[in-house]
């Protein structure tokens, strides 16, 4: 197989999220401004009351809303690792800002190294 056949690896950025609407705009607008197009990103609302939900709608990712809430953020990352597609699960909070080769870097990590099974950065 050479390097042309190979498939990209579909990342799955998850971001929990609860009354974060003035950190979670700029957030989405590192992720969308990613180099790498083979991500999906799933915000998870754990129940905000500030305008979170309208944030999340000016871009191009998944909501999945959670009632009852506020469960904490390990709640939220654990029900959107539960629906996601992708074969790399990516967590970044709201208030986190990724550069635009972020999401390469991991796919390529993950690539060379096919026998790991995380990876952490900060």
């Amino acid at each position: 197989m050479t390097a042309d056949e190979i498939r990209p690896l579909v990342i799955s950025v998850i971001i929990p999220v609860y009354n974060s609407a003035a950190l979670l705009s700029r957030c989405l607008e590192a992720v969308t401004a990613s180099d790498y197009q083979q991500y999906e990103c799933i915000v998870v609302d754990d129940g905000s009351t500030d305008n979170s939900r309208a944030t999340v709608g000016r871009f191009p990712v998944r909501v999945l809303e959670l009632d009852g809430g506020p469960r904490g953020p390990a709640y939220a990352r654990n029900r959107g690792a539960q629906v996601a597609q992708g074969e790399i699960l990516f967590f970044i909070d709201a208030d986190v800002l990724i550069v635009p080769d972020t999401l390469s870097r991991v796919a390529a990590t993950f690539a060379r190294q096919p026998r790991i099974d995380a990876v952490f950065g900060s």
